[in-house]
Formats: structure tokens, sequence, C-alpha cells
């Protein structure tokens, strides 16, 4: 089981692993040849049904959720962490892709935003149109397609979104929401909201707690009341806190943004501990494909991770050693043997 761990896999690793005898072992696939060269995955990928992939991260979600759910700060809601990150394609026969800045190297980008609800992945899109740069274009598009599902949730993001009319939308929508807004945004005090005297929420002392209007844009006031917290650290740099939550102490808004570095953690699990910072597919059905495959490794190895409190790269090592055990233990059975004999 080397190859859907190996930091640096590419296609010739996938076929290694596919011609290896455990994998005809464990997979009897009817129909499929017996050897198969690198570069037709990558055109089985194009061609494959991604919803068959797409359903079984859903199914897989759902059950590491009932498994385990991590507490938060109140029995009211979860917090869901919004971000989107960019993977680099230096192939040119991508078909669309995100051109980031004014390099000419050839690298093409692909962005792909994620839904953390408490430890796990909850939801996906991936975006490779230019116009999708913009964080105020993607991150609503995300958080509004789990709205159904997901009425008791908090969303969490960094301040790349700033559009005030994206706020007004999903205020609109019933969708509560926490985020980081531009020291020195302007604003129109409706209200003070009271708050302990020397109040200091880690290392952020809060200096106002309001209701507020935004300006849009020159002297366009979006009328339509937001809470606005603003804090500074030690330091004297100061960090304004944007919400829709009006029942919630300035303590509780402050740290729920403070999860938000959560789903930056995971980024950099994903790409360097399950290789999804290069891509081996140029299709953009093969890219899907991977990422929901990509997820669905990622919550396996974070519920081992949390049952036997290991630190990443231990949790992605001895997941791989025991599932390469197991399926020992099969081929051992399969050919009539007893591994507990065997490996005495």
């Amino acid at each position: 089981m080397v190859a859907p761990f190996d930091r640096n896999i590419q296609l010739r690793s996938l076929e290694d692993f596919y011609n290896s005898r455990k994998f005809k072992a464990m997979f009897k696939l009817p129909g499929t040849p017996p050897n198969a060269r690198y570069n037709s995955f990558s055109a089985r990928l194009a061609t494959m049904n991604v919803s068959y992939f797409e359903k079984a991260y859903e199914a897989i979600h759902e059950q590491c959720s009932l498994l385990c759910d991590e507490p938060t700060l109140s029995l009211h809601y979860r917090i869901t962490r919004v971000d989107s990150t960019m993977v680099c394609q230096t192939a040119a026969k991508l078909e669309q892709r995100i051109r980031v800045g004014v390099k000419k190297d050839g690298k093409k980008q692909v962005k792909y935003t994620i839904n953390l609800t408490d430890m796990f992945p909850s939801s996906v899109e991936i975006f490779t149109q230019q116009k999708y740069i913009c964080e105020s274009l993607t991150i609503p598009k995300v958080i509004l397609k789990v709205m159904d599902k997901s009425k008791d949730n908090v969303f969490v993001f960094d301040r790349g979104v700033s559009s005030r009319d994206v706020f007004y939308e999903l205020d609109t929508h019933d969708c509560s929401f926490v985020t980081q807004l531009q020291v020195d945004a302007r604003h129109v005090v409706l209200n003070d909201i009271a708050f302990p005297p020397s109040l200091v929420v880690r290392n952020l002392t809060v200096l106002k707690d309001q209701c507020v209007y935004l300006y849009r844009s020159g002297n366009h006031v979006q009328e339509h009341p937001f809470r606005l917290i603003q804090t500074q650290n030690a330091k004297g740099i100061q960090y304004w806190f944007l919400t829709n939550r009006f029942d919630l102490t300035c303590q509780e808004i402050i740290l729920i943004y403070k999860h938000r570095s959560d789903i930056e953690v995971f980024f950099r699990f994903i790409k360097q501990e399950l290789n999804f910072s290069h891509l081996i597919s140029v299709n953009e059905n093969g890219i899907k494909i991977l990422l929901y495959m990509t997820l669905i490794l990622a919550m396996l190895i974070l519920i081992y991770k949390k049952i036997n409190e290991f630190g990443y790269k231990t949790a992605k090592r001895r997941f791989a050693i025991e599932l390469g055990d197991i399926i020992d233990d099969v081929m051992i059975e399969q050919s009539g043997g007893d591994p507990n004999t065997f490996f005495r």
C-alpha cells in the first residue's frame, strides 16, 4: 500500500501499484486489463463518473461526523471554517485555469474552497475560471450550497471576503457568520453594545462593541445592521471583527474567529502529507475525483489520529502500516493460511 500514501505520487507510481500482486489480489475487478500503462490513468480519470466519488465522500463524511463530533463553544451551533487554496499545474493541457500575479512561468492554478465543520471537510467546490480568483465570489457560493444542511452553523472566513453585498446576502439567507474586517473600514455607529470593562480575550483587548451600518462605496451607506467588534493586541495592532450574531458575547465572537486557523492546518495536511499539491490529471472531472478521494482518505486518517492521539505524520504512517497488515492478513487467509500462525 505504498502508492496511495506516497508524498511524491506520480502516474508511474500508480502504474506500479495497479500492477502489483497486492492490488490484484484485493481488487479482482471484472473487465479490467491484467496490466495498465501510466498514460492511461489520466484518460480514465477524465471519463469516470465523478458523482460516484462525490456520493462516497458524502456518505463517509456523514459516518465520520457521527463517530467523532468535536465540542464547540456553545450547544447552539457548530463552527464551519471556510477558506480557499490554490494548486499549481504545469501542464499546458489544463482546459481552464486561474492566473495569479504576473509571472509567465507557464503554471496553471486550480482553486478549491472547503467548508471545514468541526474536524471534517463538510463540502468542497472546485473553481477553474479566472473570475473566481475573488474570494467574494467563491466563499458565499460554497456557503450557500450547504445552507439547507447547516442551519445551526456559524461560518467563519477571513477578510478576503470584503463585499458588503456578500454580507447582506448571507444575512438575508439567515446564515450566521463571523469574519475579519479591514481596520478603519468606514461605518456608521447605530448604538454601543455593553461588554465587561478591561475585557481581554486571548491576547486581544476589546475596545468597542457596536451595532453599525457599513459604507458600500463613496458616500453610499448600506442600511443593514451588523455587529462590529474592535480589538487590539499588546503591540497596539488593531483587529476588527464583523458578524450578524447579536445574541453571542463578544468573547464568543472573537473565539469563533480564532477557530478559523484550523482550516489552514487542514490545507497543510492534505498538501504536505496527502500530496494534494500536485495534480496528476489535467481534466476538471479527474481533478474532482482526486480531490474527493483525498478528502475521504483525510477523514479516515483524522479519525485514526484522534482515536490514537497521534500527530499528523505519525497517524499517516501508522495508518498505512496497519492497512498493509490487514491486506497481508486477507491475502494469507485467501490462500488458506492462518495469519496468526504465519506472523507468530
